[in-house]
């Protein structure tokens, strides 16, 4: 019975680790791994009671998400060299009006490097006009007339 309990907490601990691939966050890793410790505890030490496993399982990974998860964090993450601030890459370049912008509607379209962008101005701003992008909101653009 031992040897099918430290199995099931090595499967477990591998579904754990496979799951963290799909969901964010970096919390599930450290419920792997804690299940992993169990199951090596498990097999290791002889430990059958379910009980004193889920004790294993709950301290393995509470200990390990509190002391680890910053440090495995910043390792998994990396580091970009030279980032900008994307937001305010578009700030001050010029776009094309393509469909009429009306103050605070939904309507309002650019075209800003081969795409089109939903825009808003606090101004109404014509097809064809040419503006200067003074602001990025998410994924609308904030424009002015250029004069």
């Amino acid at each position: 019975m031992m040897e099918n309990s430290s199995l099931i907490w090595f499967v477990v601990g591998i579904v754990f680790l496979l799951a963290e691939i799909i969901m964010p966050g970096f919390i599930i890793f450290f419920f792997g791994i804690g299940s992993l410790l169990t199951a090596l505890a498990t097999y290791l030490f002889n430990i059958e009671s379910v009980f004193v496993q889920i004790i294993i399982f709950i301290f393995s990974s509470m200990l390990n998400l509190i002391f680890f998860r910053k440090v495995f964090s910043q390792l998994f993450k990396g580091k970009v060299s030279g980032q900008k601030d994307l937001k305010n890459e578009f700030i001050g370049k010029r776009a094309i009006v393509v469909h009429e912008i009306i103050p605070n509607s939904l309507k309002g379209k650019v075209e800003f490097n081969g795409a089109n962008w939903e825009a808003d101005s606090d101004k109404f701003i014509e097809k064809d006009s040419v503006v200067e992008i003074v602001a990025r909101k998410d994924l609308k653009l904030i424009v002015k007339p250029v004069e």
